[in-house]
């Protein structure tokens, strides 16, 4: 096979192979390595997350739930930390609001907590477990900061608290693990920043030649014939022509659906009682938070 013919042949493998590798390597030049993975930027805050005062976990769950926090705030560059209480914040569901979220807020601030900085990037779960004569206060309150503060609203808080509060009353641990993995997604999906990027080196620049390699090697027994026929080859004169030129509709079915605006869109949430404000505000300590609760 002559080298004019070869080029010719092959022509649409090389052409594809040139696209992919020019892909890759404005890849390369755009995604630099500095944007390729959100580094932790605060390292003193205390080594634990969880906090279990009231009493609700064993020891073994415990340990389940530090682990699993350390895999989520990686996940979603977040710091997330989870604080169990038993004790009294308030019949009412406005000194409720108000005291479990300022404890809330100051136990984050204590702990100067946050994935970039401190008071930076994180939220913290409070559970509360009191329950007397006079009824409950049992519930759960969401302390946001940073980047958080701004992705945490409505919607995504009473997504988190629908995880714990579906299996609460039957498996604290595994509630507050799928709340604690809720945090994560929202943490990961809304941050806005670039995740980190493995790359496969052999694939980015292998890939295509191993691709075209085969494809060549494959096809270079079989060269392309010689062309024998055209497109006037039958045709009488080398002139065509349309002899008889019909449109033919059997049956025309014309079937237009109304779509309701009411059945598209995602499911709400639930409907809730005693829902604490979402609004930002600054806590005893000075510090901008987000983020509410409510009871159960």
């Amino acid at each position: 096979m002559e080298i004019k013919q070869f080029v010719k042949h092959f022509r649409i493998l090389f052409i594809i192979t040139a696209i992919i590798v020019g892909i890759y390597i404005t890849m390369l030049i755009v995604i630099k390595p500095k944007d390729m993975e959100v580094l932790r930027g605060n390292n003193s805050t205390p080594g634990h997350r969880v906090f279990d005062t009231a009493n609700v976990l064993s020891d073994s769950e415990e340990q389940m739930l530090e682990k699993l926090i350390a895999g989520c705030e990686d996940e979603g560059t977040c710091d997330i930390i989870l604080v169990t209480i038993n004790q009294k914040v308030g019949l009412s569901d406005t000194e409720w609001n108000t005291n479990m979220m300022n404890i809330a807020d100051d136990f984050y601030d204590d702990g100067a907590y946050g994935y970039n900085k401190k008071y930076g990037d994180g939220a913290l779960i409070l559970d509360n477990w009191y329950e007397d004569e006079n009824g409950s206060q049992k519930g759960t309150w969401l302390s946001t900061s940073g980047k958080m503060e701004n992705i945490i609203g409505a919607y995504e808080e009473n997504t988190v608290l629908d995880r714990i509060y579906d299996l609460i009353d039957k498996n604290p641990a595994q509630a507050y693990a799928a709340g604690i993995r809720k945090l994560a997604f929202w943490g990961e999906s809304g941050s806005g920043q670039s995740r980190k990027i493995r790359i496969n080196w052999f694939f980015v620049f292998g890939g295509p030649f191993v691709v075209a390699l085969f494809y060549m090697l494959s096809h270079i027994s079989n060269p392309p014939g010689e062309t024998t026929t055209t497109a006037m080859t039958y045709v009488t004169g080398g002139d065509p022509r349309l002899v008889n030129k019909r449109d033919d509709f059997l049956r025309k079915t014309e079937t237009r659906t109304r779509i309701s605006s009411s059945s598209s869109g995602s499911g709400g949430s639930r409907s809730h009682s005693g829902g604490g404000s979402h609004g930002h505000h600054t806590s005893s300590g000075g510090h901008s938070h987000g983020g509410g609760g409510r009871r159960r």
